[in-house]
């Protein structure tokens, strides 16, 4: 434990991110769900891990010799200086002992036993969280770093060179090794495997894979469903623009430098655009009035208002009938920014795929006047006492509709 926390103790941000790189240690990202940080109140089983992961930093829990094979491990959370030596690494593979008789079958990794450390506090549901494994003196340690603001969060999202999006896990080994999914790559169009298509052009793609004439769930269900593919289709052509410029290589590392920049701004612009032309395909759909990106005042720029500008902008156009919708992935530190725009309309509506906040956030929230708008298969990752403060999206689009009429 000491020269773990002479190591990890008081570092920055930057000085910690670089141990990770100097010391090549496999790491893993994500943004911490409201089922990691006990906000939904249920038993909490721990960090879901994957495979690669575990083979890297701690394989001796990767066989299936054993039923369930557990490991205790240390790890230090620079970000808070936070020691915790008794995280329980554990392969739940009762998949593979079948006389045992169990109804459900897992086949999964997780870290558990965060009781007490930052992984497990409420308020930092949205929080992005970095893991790495190093070596000191031939033992395997487990570090972490929570982010702590909305600075730290961009600075960790440079680093890893994509937008952190919810529900999705990020890696060190995962990202070097990414292999095209067969059924999909085929469907896409050969021209794309040469010249990179726009957001719309994807989003498009994925639309008429997905159409919502055909789809018997709910628009709530069908965004994430898109989202998803609309992920994967990236990827996929990512694959095939990215990799044969790496392997070709570069005169310099400034040219290096200016084409990974491009790749990362390119990565981020995806997620929010790509969420901005769900929303409004639904709406269009739907046959609900909108405006999207328009100038309200001041160059306030909500991400939806309805019905219209025209009708924000008219003095003599009821109040009660105007709504706004702001889109945001994350939201934790990022709420705020929606009081400023739509001033007459009230209250505001944000629309977010984080998965979870928690209590007191969301009062917050309700003070200020902003009511969270969520997909409904994500409601079981939010506080159940504050059920009444979430709306979903169908929700929302009846009151709108119902305004509209």
């Amino acid at each position: 434990m000491e020269k773990l926390e002479i190591a990890f103790r008081n570092l920055t941000l930057t000085q910690f991110l670089e141990s990770i790189d100097n010391t090549r240690a496999p790491w893993l990202v994500k943004r911490l769900s409201g089922n990691d940080t006990g906000v939904t109140g249920g038993h909490q089983s721990g960090l879901y891990m994957p495979r690669s992961f575990m083979q890297e930093v701690i394989p001796e829990v990767v066989t299936t010799e054993r039923y369930n094979p557990t490991i205790v491990i240390d790890c230090f959370v620079s970000s808070h200086s936070c020691y915790k030596n008794d995280i329980q690494a554990k392969y739940y593979n009762n998949k593979y002992f079948p006389e045992m008789g169990f109804s459900k079958k897992y086949d999964e990794f997780r870290l558990t036993c965060w009781k007490e450390t930052p992984l497990q506090d409420v308020d930092n549901t949205g929080a992005i969280c970095i893991l790495a494994g190093v070596l000191i003196d031939g033992q395997m340690h487990l570090i972490c770093w929570v982010s702590r603001n909305e600075e730290e969060e961009i600075d960790i999202e440079q680093w890893v060179g994509r937008e952190i999006e919810p529900g999705r896990m990020y890696g060190s080994k995962q990202l070097s090794s990414f292999k095209p999914v067969k059924t999909l790559e085929e469907l896409i169009p050969e021209q794309w495997k040469h010249t990179f298509p726009s957001s719309r052009e994807i989003f498009d793609f994925v639309a008429e894979l997905l159409p919502e004439r055909t789809w018997e769930k709910t628009p709530d269900e069908l965004l994430l469903k898109r989202r998803v593919m609309e992920f994967d289709v990236f990827s996929i052509i990512e694959h095939y623009d990215v990799l044969p410029k790496i392997q070709n290589g570069y005169q310099n590392v400034d040219e290096f430098i200016k084409y990974a920049n491009t790749v990362v701004n390119r990565r981020k612009s995806r997620s929010g655009t790509s969420l901005e032309l769900n929303l409004a395909n639904i709406f269009t759909y739907h046959q609900i009035q909108f405006d999207t990106q328009v100038v309200t005042e001041q160059n306030k720029k909500p991400d939806f208002i309805f019905p219209s500008v025209e009708a924000y902008r008219n003095p003599r156009f009821p109040e009660f009938k105007l709504s706004m919708l702001a889109a945001k992935t994350c939201c934790k530190d990022r709420w705020r920014q929606v009081l400023n725009e739509a001033d007459r309309i009230h209250p505001k509506h944000l629309f977010t795929l984080q998965e979870g906040i928690s209590s007191k956030q969301l009062s917050e929230m309700k003070a200020n006047g902003v009511v969270l708008v969520i997909p409904e298969p994500n409601r079981h990752l939010f506080p159940t006492d504050d059920s009444t403060s979430l709306m979903n999206l169908v929700g929302f689009m009846d009151m709108v509709i119902s305004k509209q009429k």
